[in-house]
């Protein structure tokens, strides 16, 4: 980046440059005598050596942060360090700051009307070891509201104390207090707001011989304004005052979780935005969400790890209980947050935050997505692993919220009335004798109890009521659905493969082959001859081809076409010689498939798929799952036959899974199978309307499940002017509406692969002319008794000016309702009234009948569309409103 202004600091010049300037301006003045120049005379002694100059001092340039634009501020990423702490009355830290490229900043010292530094933060803690097998816990020097006597929900922060900016990106700090002196300061006073409040501050005592953390928030809001930018550094330093230096790995430390495992949810993980938005670091929020809580009412929080608050803290005798706000403690906030929907007890609301509303996208058993000490962990923390080894009731009660310790009675998270298992516990010394390291795991696999239902449940009835009533053909009971992030002992891990896929044969008669393997807990399955393919376990993977044919005038569509590609074969039935051939396997465990389907002459982009199907695998042979677990591979295999053109790639099936764990599991759907993000667009193709609602339902109630609209409009269910209703029922008429983000939703490559969402990439930019068009309705759309009953687009009854109005009332056209591409993906967020104006003012389509947008002027689309989208004329890379760069504000 570029800044406006660089400064330096200046330097004297070396001694003998004076010298020489001095001499030459002799000579000047020599040469103005006006007479005749004599003869030159001899040359004179040499001088002594003058004395040697002084150095001068090397420039120094910084970022004068006055001078920066927001765009540059934004851009900026500080980074910070502390270099120094002294502790002898107030704590005096010094520190550095400088921008990514390690260029030092300066300028950052401004105050509000009150004093108060804008662009930073300071506390300080201790870590208090723990006692009776709890674990250990920060304690804030900084019970109250900085420059007041006011006690808030939880511990403060310093900014009204002494800065010295050094003007070369280094700064002192003198706190305004004197953390040596808190508890005698605290325990002389007596008004922390007695009439309401009663604090439970823990032990103030200044210990320097225990590790402390010092934490710095510096640079969120631009120097001279109030402008909130991100480009914060959070600072942390954990060190041991009595020795001056940092803890070292044989000091005890807290060290649990890192800012970059929280950023693989919610991208650039910003909290407090109306408060003090430079804090970002779970790091720094520990500090402040100590275990030093206040309670109103005169009442006291159950010593129990039951973690509601007894009573609201800014009511006298207002009494929550469980509608109340849960403890601001760290970990319990943030298990409340994240169990959210799951929570027992119903109506938290702290600050506005609705802990129930939340939903989380893969199984909150899944306790190493967060915290992870093993030593394959990708963000390991030193004590990563306390989630298993250090249980206590304060962590566990705050997913298991229905349980009261101190009675034992209450209910477990399923809801069953049973209450804590051990009984009554006064503190967490006999938790460890129950729960330790090895049997915690065991409770915490990640599988959800019905995730596999309808057509992935078992076992599939082959007739209508056969074998279980009440349950169509090819469907069947729920039963557990296994996620191989954390698998229960015993159940297998599966895994699929593709080594190779061809096309060959005569025209008119081209099939595809495929070479495949299918592992077990990492070995190859070799298929038993007859009955079950492999012991213990019933069902079969199927294996498919998939490809796109002309349409819609497009002679090369860029996307796959599902329609053309039938239902799969099932692997069992090729081993069984039905519905293609097989051989193998070979050496490494291969088998060798030619599925029987005629593959087009015209097909592009042909690719195979294997482990696509509801059904699966099932395996039988556990105790513990008596009606079977369905199993599920970390993603289905797919792979483009040699000699054909592979489909861009838009999306990244390990970005999903760094948010969803195992995509289709807990939240659980297609029974877990269509689980690869890359490969959604196989079936979710632009040609298809609403699933498998077929007409009865006018083909689902005029929603498209092309992958970009239907993942785009579940993410952005939140921002929606409309709710996205597709797969609504009587009991949820909201459909999608409760889904929850937790990234940052302009943050387009939190899921797109680089260069695809704004045909930056040359491959999308090729794509572009051979977009298919989004087909939004199918049928019918003016015959209430096609319409379901719940669900229905609002699109369908209520259309933006100059568009159709589809009614109920058998009045209006009938035909297939379609959107341009690039339109209809953008769409999916921005589905609002003037998004959509916008769209259409410049050559866009939003659920427009074919019949007025084709090229035909009727329901014949074969010729193409004459409506021409003009979206990349301002919206294309480099344009002056690049889609990238719109989207990064």
């Amino acid at each position: 980046m570029k800044y406006s202004e660089l400064s330096s600091k200046k330097r004297a010049g070396p001694r003998w440059l004076k010298f020489a300037a001095a001499g030459l301006l002799a000579a000047a003045l020599a040469g103005c005598g006006g007479g005749d120049d004599g003869a030159a005379g001899a040359a004179g002694a040499t001088g002594p050596v003058g004395a040697t100059g002084s150095a001068g001092a090397d420039a120094v340039a910084t970022v004068k942060a006055s001078a920066l634009t927001s765009e540059q501020w934004s851009a900026l990423s500080l980074q910070g360090q502390v270099t120094k702490v002294t502790i002898n009355s107030a704590p005096v830290v010094e520190f550095k700051i400088t921008d990514s490229a390690g260029t030092p900043v300066v300028g950052l010292g401004d105050k509000d009307a009150k004093g108060a530094y804008t662009n930073f933060m300071f506390s300080i803690a201790k870590l208090v070891p723990g006692s009776n097998n709890s674990p250990s816990r920060w304690v804030s020097y900084f019970p109250f509201a900085s420059g007041t006597n006011a006690v808030p929900m939880f511990p403060e922060y310093d900014h009204n104390g002494t800065l010295k900016d050094n003007l070369d990106g280094t700064y002192s700090y003198t706190f305004s207090l004197d953390i040596t002196k808190v508890k005698g300061y605290v325990d002389a006073y007596t008004g922390f707001d007695a009439k309401h409040v009663k604090a439970d501050l823990d032990d103030l005592t200044y210990d320097p011989t225990l590790p402390h953390r010092l934490i710095v928030a510096a640079g969120w809001q631009m120097p001279g304004t109030t402008t909130l930018v991100k480009s914060s550094a959070n600072i942390v330093y954990d060190f041991v005052p009595a020795t001056g230096k940092a803890v070292t790995a044989t000091d005890p430390q807290r060290d649990i979780v890192t800012i970059n495992k929280c950023n693989e949810c919610h991208s650039t993980l910003t909290m407090h935005t109306n408060l003090l938005p430079g804090v970002h670091d779970p790091k720094l929020c520990v500090v402040c969400h100590t275990e030093q809580v206040k309670y109103g009412s005169g009442e006291s929080v159950p010593a129990t790890g039951n973690v509601l608050v007894a009573a609201d803290p800014y009511g006298a005798g207002a009494t929550l209980k469980a509608m109340g706000r849960a403890l601001p403690n760290f970990p319990n906030m943030v298990h409340h947050i994240h169990m959210g929907k799951d929570l027992y007890y119903q109506g938290y609301n702290q600050f506005g935050v609705k802990y129930n509303e939340v939903t989380y996208p893969q199984p909150v058993t899944n306790c190493v997505k967060c915290h992870d000490g093993s030593a394959t962990a990708v963000n390991k923390t030193t004590q990563g692993d306390n989630w298993k080894n250090v249980p206590s009731m304060l962590a566990c009660g705050s997913c298991h919220d229905g349980i009261n310790f101190a009675t034992g009675g209450g209910t477990t998270v399923a809801g069953a009335p049973t209450g804590h298992i051990g009984g009554a516990k006064a503190n967490d010394a006999q938790c460890v004798l129950c729960h330790d390291a090895t049997t915690i795991p065991t409770y915490h696999v990640t599988v959800d109890p019905t995730g596999a239902n309808g057509r992935g449940g078992y076992p599939l009835n082959t007739a209508p009521n056969t074998p279980t009533a009440g349950f169509p053909a090819g469907q069947g009971p729920s039963i557990p659905l296994a996620s191989q992030l954390n698998l229960p002992a015993g159940v297998y891990k599966i895994g699929m493969e593709i080594k190779q896929a061809t096309v060959s044969g005569a025209a008119g008669a081209k099939k595809i082959t495929v070479m495949y393997r299918i592992t077990k807990d990492g070995t190859p399955v070799k298929f038993n001859a007859t009955g079950l393919l492999m012991d213990g376990v019933d069902g079969s993977p199927n294996i498919m081809a998939v490809y796109s044919t002309p349409r819609d005038g497009i002679a090369a569509p860029a996307d796959w076409l599902a329609l053309d590609l039938g239902g799969g074969t099932p692997v069992k039935s090729l081993r069984d010689g039905t519905g293609g051939t097989q051989t193998g396997p070979d050496a490494d465990g291969y088998y060798t498939a030619t599925l029987a389907k005629i593959i087009p002459d015209n097909a592009t982009m042909v690719t195979a798929a294997l482990g696509v199907g509801y059904d699966g695998f099932v395996q039988l042979n556990l105790p513990a799952y008596p009606k079977g677990i369905r199993l599920r591979e970390p993603k289905f295999a797919m792979m483009t036959a040699a000699g054909y053109t592979a489909r861009r790639t838009v999306v990244d099936g390990d970005k999903c899974n760094s948010c969803h764990g195992q995509l289709g599991v807990a939240p659980s759907f297609h029974s877990g199978a269509r689980n690869n993000g890359q490969g959604c667009a196989l079936c979710h193709d632009p040609a298809r309307t609403t699933g498998h609602v077929g007409a009865t339902y006018s083909f689902g109630g005029g929603w498209s499940v092309s992958a970009k609209n239907l993942v785009h409009s579940i993410h952005s269910s939140k921002m929606r002017a409309n709710d996205y209703t597709y797969e609504a029922t009587a009991a949820n008429p909201t459909g999608f509406a409760e889904v929850t983000y937790p990234g940052i939703l302009n943050n387009c490559e939190q899921c797109h692969v680089a260069g695809s969402y704004d045909f930056s990439a040359s491959v999308s930019a090729a794509a572009l002319p051979n977009l298919v068009w989004t087909t939004e309705a199918a049928g019918d759309m003016s015959n209430p008794t096609l319409l379901p009953s719940v669900g229905l687009s609002p699109w369908i009854t209520t259309l933006g000016a100059g568009q159709v109005n589809y009614s109920t009332t058998g009045t209006a056209p009938v035909g297939n309702l379609v959107s341009s591409p690039v339109s209809s993906a953008c769409f999916g967020c921005h589905d609002g009234k003037p998004a959509v104006a916008h769209m259409q003012l410049n050559g866009g389509t939003i659920y427009g009948l074919v019949s007025a947008v084709s090229v035909s002027k009727t329901t014949d689309r074969s010729q193409g569309f004459a409506k021409v989208e003009t979206c990349m004329v301002c919206h294309g890379s480099g344009k002056v409103a690049d889609i990238k760069a719109v989207h990064m504000n």
